[in-house]
């Protein structure tokens, strides 16, 4: 009785092992991006000057779309308008970027490693024209898009987001995150906003989900990981991620690193060879009794 009762747990695990669809058994990793291959050149106009520390040139297929937008009353424009380094988003060596810009909490953001992106609106604004300050005259918009991802394999609803980040803000400027499938229009996935009535507060909205944070900013507080879940929709071949910091004056900062997507696979059962593939006709005529 003893050898058939384990058989028969056998023939259950066997069963359910031939079953387990593939999204149950975990994520795949689709894209993965941590900026370090990157080749960096010279610093352009802040103050620390060094070699191997900054560039506009992403990974390949990143592309970068900075706007600045005349603010009402504006007089004319001067061209180049902010420091060189930080007119959009850029990339750049982490410690240079902390020691240049005087720190202000940027060193304390612990999961950083090597090159970084950066959109650092506060550090652009150091630099005046004309007896004007950049942030006198435009606001700072900018986007990072990834290039297109192929998550033609993967599972409807299933694709995971996460990267680790660190911020600083102030009002009117605002973060968002955009996912766009083939042609259709970007949905928005993630918001985050200054709440200007509880002090250095940044409220998360977690758009496909409706989940919502309060994160609390400092000097010493601007190490913040996301994962977002990204609804993506049933017969979707490519997907592009953007990361945009929009409507921002002299405030502070949004960089990220470490980017990964992850998505569940197939849902056919698995089907693994050999000793595990048996019938179970097989199994069943084997069976003592």
């Amino acid at each position: 009785m003893k050898y058939c009762a384990t058989m028969s747990t056998l023939v259950v695990l066997i069963i359910s092992c031939l079953s387990i669809p593939v999204s149950v058994m975990g994520q795949k990793v689709v894209f993965e991006e941590n900026f370090d291959g990157l080749k960096l050149g010279p610093s352009q106009e802040e103050g620390v000057k060094k070699n191997n520390v900054w560039t506009k040139e992403g990974p390949k297929g990143w592309e970068i779309e900075t706007e600045f937008k005349p603010k009402k009353g504006a007089a004319k424009l001067p061209d180049g308008l902010g420091i060189t380094e930080w007119m959009g988003w850029s990339f750049a060596d982490h410690a240079w970027w902390t020691q240049t810009a005087e720190n202000q909490g940027r060193g304390n953001w612990k999961k950083a490693k090597k090159t970084v992106a950066i959109a650092d609106p506060d550090e652009w604004d150091d630099e005046k024209k004309d007896d004007k300050s950049p942030d006198d005259l435009v606001s700072f918009n900018s986007k990072l898009s990834t290039p297109p991802i192929d998550i033609s394999a993967i599972n409807p609803k299933s694709i995971k987001l996460s990267f680790d980040s660190s911020f600083r803000m102030e009002k009117p400027q605002h973060f968002e995150i955009y996912a766009k499938f083939d042609s259709s229009a970007p949905i928005q996935v993630l918001h985050i906003i200054y709440d200007d009535v509880k002090d250095s507060i940044a409220k998360v909205t977690y758009k496909t989900t409706g989940k919502k944070e309060d994160k609390a900013t400092s000097e010493a507080n601007v190490d913040f990981p996301f994962t977002v879940e990204i609804p993506n929709p049933s017969g979707a071949k490519k997907m592009i991620l953007t990361w945009a910091v929009l409507d921002a004056d002299n405030d502070w900062w949004w960089a990220i690193d470490n980017v990964k997507v992850t998505g569940a696979g197939g849902t056919a059962a698995v089907e693994p060879g050999n000793k595990l593939s048996t019938t179970w006709s097989t199994i069943k005529s084997q069976t003592p009794r």
